[in-house]
């Protein structure tokens, strides 16, 4: 995923009266649902400001939306860039927790668990903040590397990333993947060596959670949906 990408703002949906990026929230807006959706643009002007241009009138010259819904989109924010601070592992795809609120609920409801990621940077990394007893933890343990910051039950463990492809443990041969539980690994070799370093990691985090009295992390193990 794109962590390192930007969003921001660029339509209003009248029918949830809110602005909105195409990026985050693009399947929630889609026409087949039946959302009024406005493209909104940031153009400068020649008194060095900026305004924003949106549609008003249809060719005909008849209104779109009542003049209210007007002053609600030009009153919206449509030009601060926002970080990519979620990942949805339900939607596989990075997103703005603050273009984006309630993404669970606006894009999956109550009938499946939620699973956004919150997504910190720490340096020239991009970590998870969890306790490790989150339902999805198991799931994404395998790319996730030691703790780099620790505050209370809640910890920073930074994303291991490849290039698209690639093994995920050497980064170099062809991806050539040797079964379903290894879908990222190229090789026996790299998978031994992936699963003895998750091994590791696993036994140092519950050793530390240990230390503190708190639960061990999910795992498969144990794991209830």
């Amino acid at each position: 995923a794109d962590l390192w990408g930007a969003c921001r703002r660029r339509c209003f949906c009248v029918t949830c009266l809110h602005a909105f990026c195409p990026h985050c929230c693009d399947a929630h807006h889609s026409p087949r649902q039946l959302h009024l959706v406005i493209r909104v643009d940031v153009v400068n002007s020649h008194a060095g400001g900026r305004r924003l241009v949106f549609a008003t009138h249809y060719s005909d010259g008849e209104p779109i939306y009542p003049s209210h819904v007007q002053d609600t989109i030009a009153s919206e924010d449509y030009a601060t860039w926002l970080p990519r601070d979620a990942f949805c592992l339900l939607c596989h795809a990075a997103f703005s927790a603050a273009a984006c609120r309630d993404h669970h609920g606006r894009h999956h409801g109550p009938r499946v668990p939620e699973a956004v990621l919150r997504i910190e940077e720490r340096g020239v990394r991009h970590c998870v903040r969890c306790t490790g007893s989150e339902w999805w933890f198991p799931y994404v343990e395998m790319i996730l590397d030691d703790p780099v910051h620790e505050d209370g039950e809640d910890q920073l463990l930074p994303v291991l990333t490849a290039k698209p492809g690639t093994c995920m443990q050497c980064g170099y041969r062809p991806f050539e993947p040797l079964g379903r539980n290894d879908a990222f690994l190229c090789s026996t070799g790299c998978s031994q060596r992936h699963q003895s370093q998750l091994a590791g990691r696993r036994q140092r985090r519950n050793a530390w959670r240990a230390a503190r009295g708190l639960p061990r992390h999910a795992t498969f193990d144990h794991l209830q949906i």
